[in-house]
């Protein structure tokens, strides 16, 4: 008969493995059993962290604590995380966000701060006093002359590329570069720049320095 509970020793600990097909009274009895007949001599030191692999299902937060009262009452170990091969809506809708663009045709005038998740490819300017904020990459085929914050929930992977003008603010996670200075004013037009943080500061540089100090944004196999 196959056994619903197994704890094996693996190169990243001990694991415990619960039949994704058993119901929880069953998982339950069968890991009381388990820890029984592996309990050893008491031990006053540290619980040992264990991983409990849960196959295709999920628990519930009262189901979890279940399964981690009955390891740390009934042996040395206590929980370290529970891996499931399935997703909540919540890691779903989260994904999903940050594996996509967004984008946008639209100034963003002075006053509309714009937020999205994810990255986002804004196909106008933005204007003095206006505000674009990405949790992922910024894109903008327009003139910046407000402010980019990409990465603005601490990603200091994260880009910005764009035309960056006179006052503009370029930031990303908690760095910032600002293009406010008399250096920048006279500039009407410019290339397309890219902006990255490199040895905790924010860099300017060629646009084509994204692929090699970004490789994973893209996706295309061609090239060189």
């Amino acid at each position: 008969m196959k056994k619903n509970v197994q704890m094996k020793g693996t190169k990243d600990g001990i694991q415990i493995f619960l039949n994704d097909t058993a119901s929880i009274q069953e998982l339950k009895a069968e890991l009381i059993s388990l820890l029984e007949e592996q309990k050893p001599a008491p031990y006053s030191g540290e619980k040992l962290a264990v991983q409990v692999q849960i196959g295709n299902r999920l628990f519930s937060e009262e189901e979890e604590a279940e399964i981690a009262n009955i390891i740390i009452q009934n042996s040395q170990m206590k929980i370290g995380a529970f891996y499931s091969n399935v997703m909540t809506k919540a890691d779903a809708k989260k994904w999903k966000e940050s594996d996509q663009i967004y984008s946008l045709a639209t100034i963003i005038r002075s006053g509309q701060i714009v937020q999205v998740k994810g990255d986002v490819l804004l196909i106008g300017d933005i204007n003095p006093g206006g505000q674009i904020r990405s949790s992922g990459n910024i894109f903008v085929l327009g003139h910046i002359k407000g402010i980019v914050h990409a990465g603005f929930e601490g990603n200091k992977d994260a880009v910005v590329a764009g035309k960056f003008l006179y006052p503009s603010q370029v930031r990303i996670a908690d760095k910032f570069f600002g293009f406010d200075s008399e250096d920048y004013k006279e500039v009407a037009d410019t290339e397309l720049f890219s902006a990255f943080i490199n040895k905790d500061e924010i860099v300017i540089d060629d646009v084509h320095k994204i692929r090699k100090i970004r490789p994973e944004i893209s996706n295309y196999e061609g090239g060189r």
